[in-house]
């Protein structure tokens, strides 16, 4: 049997998920508070009467007539700008606001109709025309809806990162499959109810509607989550399953992806490569096996064949993705992985169990290591 210790993941790969999560809790806090002084400028702007004649106060509305100079459609990005210039009464100089959208004042503008333009806090919030009124680009109205769903996105994703966090602490070291169904599960979860509550701030009336379609998008997430769950535990266990991997001999010389760790001369990082059917397997950097070959010993002995567990080398997720299969040896009294594709782990297995002691051939299993785990 394999030695199936392993040792402890750094702290950081918890610490780092967990440090993400709290900034974004945090983020979320800040976000919310921003909210509500949007909310409360909102409230105050509708709820602002009209100024007295002749005076100007930032707690009510002051409605200036003006006339319309110009109309400007900016092209920006993916997106247009609607500019309005126009002058107001007694004052023979041209400004321009920006309007939020061309409906439903904008777009039937031409230059010298009459409008209302209205005053609060020293800016001009809304443009009226006969009896339909336009808010401005400046206008507090529904300000609080960006804040309010970027605050619950943050929620949800925060909440993700530290599932993702105590997860990788307190049981991926015992995971039997590198990419834990149990990590993209959380993560993926969090981004999805992130998504629902930033829509829900978008298309909810009021505050309290929001949280409610906000609430009502769980059951669905869970769900998918479920959903999710299964398909990739389903996945990872086919992925873990090595039991149809069995030895054989390479037919004539040929080089395959492999990788060799261990504190061995012949680990060798940028070796990526293995030489076969040529001798002893040899590690290589050389896609062709030309040059720089160090020859693995008669000493490795080949111990387990499993699927990529965590604590193996972090790059062979990167370079193999789940096709990861890991032909676990002994040289000595030191561990030695060898990491390659599952289409060429019985070429693999099939030249390392020939260069065992007392291996009696490639089916047969080492003595010193007994029969590769399948």
């Amino acid at each position: 049997m394999a030695d199936r210790r392993r040792k402890a993941l750094p702290a950081w790969k918890s610490l780092v998920p967990a440090g993400i999560g709290v900034l974004l809790l945090l983020g979320s806090g800040v976000l919310f508070l921003v909210a509500r002084d949007d909310l409360a400028d909102e409230r105050a702007y509708r709820a602002a009467s009209a100024c007295p004649a002749g005076t100007h106060a930032d707690a009510c509305t002051n409605s200036v007539p003006a006339t319309v100079e110009a109309t400007e459609t900016q092209p920006y990005g993916k997106g247009v700008r609607y500019w309005l210039h126009f002058t107001e009464r007694g004052d023979d100089s041209v400004q321009r606001i920006r309007m939020a959208d061309a409906d439903p004042v904008y777009e039937r503008l031409s230059a010298g109709d009459e409008i209302t333009v209205t005053y609060w806090r020293g800016e001009i919030r809304r443009v009226g025309l006969g009896g339909v009124v336009q808010e401005t680009k400046a206008s507090v109205v529904d300000d609080w809806r960006i804040s309010l769903g970027a605050g619950l996105a943050l929620v949800s994703l925060g909440l993700g990162m530290l599932w993702t966090s105590w997860w990788q602490h307190n049981r991926y070291p015992s995971a039997p499959y590198a990419d834990a169904w149990q990590l993209s599960v959380g993560f993926l979860t969090g981004m999805a109810h992130g998504g629902v509550g930033f829509f829900a701030a978008l298309a909810g009336d009021d505050v309290p509607e929001v949280l409610l379609i906000a609430l009502a998008g769980v059951p669905p997430v869970g769900c998918l989550a479920v959903l999710l769950a299964w398909w990739l535990r389903r996945r990872a266990r086919r992925v873990a399953d090595t039991s149809g991997i069995v030895p054989v001999p390479p037919d004539g010389r040929r080089v395959v992806r492999a990788g060799v760790h261990g504190d061995v001369p012949y680990s060798v990082a940028g070796f990526g490569h293995l030489v076969l059917g040529d001798g002893r397997p040899a590690a290589t950097p050389d896609p062709d096996g030309r040059i720089a070959c160090r020859t693995l010993p008669e000493t490795l002995t080949v111990r387990d064949v499993r699927a990529l567990q965590p604590g193996d080398p972090d790059g062979w997720m990167g370079a193999y993705n789940h096709d990861c299969v890991v032909v676990e040896c002994r040289d000595g009294d030191r561990t030695v992985l060898v990491g390659t594709r599952r289409r060429d782990a019985p070429a693999v297995l099939g030249a390392l169990l020939p260069a065992c002691p007392g291996a009696p051939s490639a089916t047969g299993a080492a003595d010193a290591g007994g029969s590769p785990r399948r």
